[in-house]
C-alpha cells in the first residue's frame, strides 16, 4: 500500500521545487504519471488503507486531481460491478459517503491537471447524471456539475457534450437558477480535430496559458465526447426551454432562433419543427406580434416549418389582427380551444395560455399608439374580459406600469377606480426612463460583451488564417500574382498583433 500511495501522490512534485517547472518539464512528469497510473490494477485502488478508510481519505483532489480522480473511478466501478446496470441501491447515488467525494471532486480539481484525464473527467460526469436521473434526482448534482464545467473553462465559449448533459438536468429538476452560469455564455466554438501544428503554435503544451479554451477542448482532449448536430440543437432548446421557465422571453427568443435558423441540407429536423412552433408564441409573448422570421433560415426548411406548424401561426395572425384591430380575445379564446389537441401533443399548452393572458396586456400597450390618456372604464371596456371590473382593471394597469412595462402614469381623483386616469407618455414601446446608475451598468455591460466578442473574432481570424483551405488558397493566389512581389495577392487576418506563421508548419499542412 505504501508503493502504491507514493505513486500516487508522485505529482505534483512535493515539496514545490523552490523553481516552478516549466511548461515542457510540467508536460512531460504529468503524462508520465498518467502512464503510471493506467497501470496500476483497479483492485489495489480500491483497497482498504491501514487503520481504516480508503484512499480517497488520504489523496487532497485539489492538489493530487489526476490520482484522485483515478482512485474515484476505480470505487465507482467497484461499487457498479456489484449491481446491475440500471441499478439504484449501489454505494454512490444521491447522499452516500462515495456521492459525496464525487461532488468534492467535481467542485474542488486542479484545471490544468484535469485537461490530460478529459476522457476520465467526462466518465465521472457521465456517471454522475446517470444516477441522478436513475433515482429521480436529477437536481442533486447540479451544482458540482455547472461547477465542473466552469473550472475546465470559465469563458464558457466551447461547446462540450457535458453542456447538453447540464442543461437536461436542470430542466427535469426544474433548477432554472442554476443554469444560468453557464446558459448565459455565449458559445463561440465546437471541439475540432485541430491540427496540432496550427495549435501548439502558441500554446504548445495543454498546461500552457490559453487564449482561447478551444484550443485544449478539442476531440482529442476527451473533454467532450463526440458531438452531432442534434446535440448542439437540443441544448439551444432545452436553455430556450429554461428561459421560458423563467419569463425571459427575449433570450428564450435567441436560443429558439439558434435552432430553426440551423443550416440543413435537405429535411428539417424534428427537434428545429418543435422550437419553430415555441417560436411563434414565445414571438408573441415578447413582442406582442409575430416576427419576421431569420433571413438566415433555409427555404427549404421554412416551408416545411410553416407546413407542420399552420395551427401555430394561424393562432399567432388571430392574436396579431386582435390587437391591431382593437378586438376582444373572444376569437383567440376559440382558436387555442380548437387547437388543444395540438398544444397538448406538442407540450405547448402552458405557452399558449400565457399568449392569452398577454392578450390583454399588449391591447393595453397598443392603446399608447393612439390614445395620450384613458380613463379605468375607457380601458375596461376596450380591454377587460370583464367590462365592468374597474377595480381588478385598475389593479392590472398598475401592475404594468410598477413592472416597467407600460410607459404610463395615473392620477387618482377619487377612491373609485373607474374615474382614475391613466396619462400615457410619449415614448411608445420603450422601457421607462432609467436612472444614471441603470444608464451607466447597461452600458458597462455592452462594453464587456463587445470586448469579449472582438477577442473571439480575433481567435477565429488567427483559426482561419491556419486551416488548410486557407492556407492552400493563399498560396494558390501567391502563384498567380508571382510576377507583382512575393506577397502579393495574399492577405492575412490581422489579429491585433504580429503573428509569425512557421513555414515548416504549412509545408505540414
Amino acid at each position: 500500500m505504501d508503493a502504491i500511495l507514493q505513486q500516487l501522490l508522485a505529482f505534483p512534485p512535493h515539496p514545490p521545487p523552490a523553481t516552478p517547472l516549466s511548461d515542457a518539464e510540467y508536460d512531460k512528469q504529468i503524462n508520465i504519471h498518467v502512464l503510471q497510473l493506467n497501470h496500476i490494477p483497479a483492485s489495489k485502488l480500491t483497497a482498504p488503507v491501514p487503520g481504516g478508510g480508503d484512499l480517497l481519505d488520504i489523496i487532497d483532489p485539489s492538489v493530487n486531481t489526476v490520482s484522485y480522480l483515478y482512485v474515484l473511478l476505480a470505487q465507482i466501478n467497484n461499487s457498479s460491478g456489484k449491481q446491475k446496470a440500471d441499478s439504484t441501491s449501489d454505494s454512490y447515488k444521491p447522499g452516500t459517503p462515495l456521492w459525496l467525494k464525487m461532488m468534492l471532486f467535481l467542485g474542488d480539481f486542479d484545471p490544468v491537471q484535469i485537461r490530460y484525464v478529459g476522457n476520465e473527467l467526462r466518465n465521472l460526469i457521465e456517471k454522475t447524471a446517470l444516477k441522478a436521473r436513475l433515482v429521480s434526482m436529477p437536481f442533486s448534482p447540479v451544482p458540482d456539475i455547472r461547477s465542473a464545467i466552469l473550472r475546465v473553462d470559465p469563458s464558457g465559449a466551447t461547446f462540450t457534450s457535458s453542456h447538453l448533459l447540464f442543461v437536461r438536468l436542470c430542466l427535469e429538476g426544474c433548477t432554472y437558477h442554476d443554469a444560468l452560469p453557464v446558459i448565459e455564455k455565449n458559445i463561440y466554438y465546437f471541439p475540432a480535430n485541430t491540427s496540432k501544428a496550427a495549435q501548439n503554435n502558441r500554446s504548445p503544451y495543454l498546461c500552457s496559458d490559453h487564449e482561447s479554451s478551444s484550443t485544449f477542448i478539442t476531440q482529442e482532449s476527451g473533454l467532450s465526447a463526440k458531438l452531432f448536430y442534434q446535440d448542439i440543437l437540443q441544448y439551444y432548446l432545452f436553455g430556450a426551454m429554461i428561459y421560458m421557465g423563467m419569463r425571459n422571453w427575449k433570450r428564450a427568443l435567441f436560443f429558439l432562433e439558434v435552432v430553426i435558423a440551423w443550416p440543413v441540407a435537405t429535411n428539417a429536423s424534428k427537434i428545429q419543427v418543435e422550437a419553430y412552433k415555441k417560436w411563434v408564441l414565445v414571438s408573441l409573448l415578447h413582442k406582442g406580434h409575430p416576427l419576421t422570421v431569420p433571413k438566415t433560415i433555409n427555404s427549404q426548411a421554412l416551408k416545411q416549418y410553416r407546413a407542420l406548424a399552420k395551427a401555430y401561426d394561424a393562432l399567432a395572425e388571430i392574436f396579431n389582427a386582435g390587437i391591431t384591430g382593437g378586438h376582444d380575445q373572444q376569437r383567440l379564446v376559440q382558436e387555442a380551444q380548437m387547437g388543444m389537441a395540438f398544444w397538448d401533443s406538442d407540450c405547448n399548452r402552458g405557452l399558449v395560455r400565457l399568449v392569452l393572458e398577454a392578450f390583454r396586456k399588449f391591447s393595453i400597450l397598443q392603446l399608447q399608439s393612439t390614445f395620450a390618456a384613458l380613463t379605468i372604464a375607457d380601458i375596461t371596456r376596450k380591454t377587460s374580459p370583464d367590462r365592468n371590473d374597474y377595480a381588478g382593471t385598475g389593479r392590472y394597469v398598475v401592475s404594468l406600469i410598477s413592472a416597467g412595462e407600460l410607459n404610463a402614469s395615473i392620477s387618482e381623483p377619487s377612491d373609485d377606480p373607474k374615474s382614475w386616469i391613466i396619462r400615457f407618455s410619449d415614448s411608445t414601446g420603450e422601457p421607462l426612463a432609467r436612472s444614471e446608475e441603470q444608464q451607466h451598468e447597461a452600458l458597462v455591460k455592452q462594453t464587456r460583451k463587445a470586448e469579449d466578442l472582438a477577442c473571439h473574432i480575433r481567435e477565429l481570424d488567427r483559426k482561419l488564417s491556419l486551416s488548410k483551405d486557407y492556407i492552400g488558397d493563399a498560396k494558390k493566389r501567391k502563384k498567380e500574382h508571382n510576377g507583382e512581389g512575393a506577397d502579393a495577392g495574399v492577405t492575412w487576418p490581422s489579429h491585433g498583433e504580429t503573428f509569425d506563421h512557421d513555414e515548416d508548419m504549412m509545408g505540414d499542412l
